[in-house]
Order: C-alpha cells, then structure tokens, then sequence
C-alpha cells in the first residue's frame, strides 16, 4: 500500500516537473543563450522523466527498482536547485539555501539509489516489497 502511494506521488511530482520544464523552453526566447538557465531546465527535465519512470512497470524498473529511478530524480532535482541563483543579482544568503536544500535532496537521492533506502528510510527498501 505504502509502495504504491508512493509511486502515485512520484507521478505527480514528475508530472509537474516535466511541465515546469516544457513550460520554460517553450516560453523563454534564446534558451540556448543563457547555459545556466539550460542545464537547469534539463535537470529538472530529467529529475521529472526518472520520476513518471519510478512510476510505472516497465522494462526499466525491471532493471532497477522503482525507489532508485526515484532516487535519480531526487539527485537530479536537487543539483538544479541552486542553479536558479548562480550568477544572479539575488544575495548569497537564497543561493546557499538553495544548495543546502539541494545537496539535501541529493543526498536523499543517493541514499535511495545506491542504499536502497537504507538510512533516510531507516530500512533498506526491498524492490518486491516496501
């Protein structure tokens, strides 16, 4: 039940990533011009397709578990985020938060990816079970 929850949500969250990013190359002119703003769009671009893949039963959760194409996307997600305040006119103090915050998730994602959940889930996840 926890499983399946939580896939659902990784759905959504990938959902929501990929249209964040078609949202911003379709609307932003000279993306290409601009390669911090590119790299950022693509990692949230990729943090979204891990996750709809975490999602879904196919020949590559097959390969790995669900929680590792998850925790790809975390890892992703989590290297984008400071990406948005590199270089710009905003203070140091929001770019330290944002690499705080995302080093946290990637973090997170490692643990999933290559631990298995081990010590951000207190257990090491099972690919048939939890």
């Amino acid at each position: 039940m926890n499983e399946r929850r939580n896939r659902q949500m990784s759905a959504i969250v990938g959902a929501f990533l990929v249209l964040i990013a078609g949202g911003v190359v379709l609307l932003v002119e000279n993306l290409f011009k601009t390669p911090l703003l590119l790299s950022q769009v693509t990692l949230l671009g990729l943090a979204g397709i891990f996750d709809i893949v975490a999602a879904t039963d196919t020949q590559l959760t097959a390969r790995w578990a669900w929680y590792q194409w998850s925790g790809l996307g975390n890892i992703f997600l989590g290297l984008s985020l400071p990406l948005g305040f590199v270089g710009s006119k905003h203070s140091l103090f929001f770019l330290l938060v944002a690499a705080i915050g995302g080093l946290s998730l990637a973090a997170m994602g490692i643990d999933m990816l290559v631990y298995h959940g081990k010590y951000t889930r207190g257990e090491r996840l099972d690919r048939n079970g939890t």
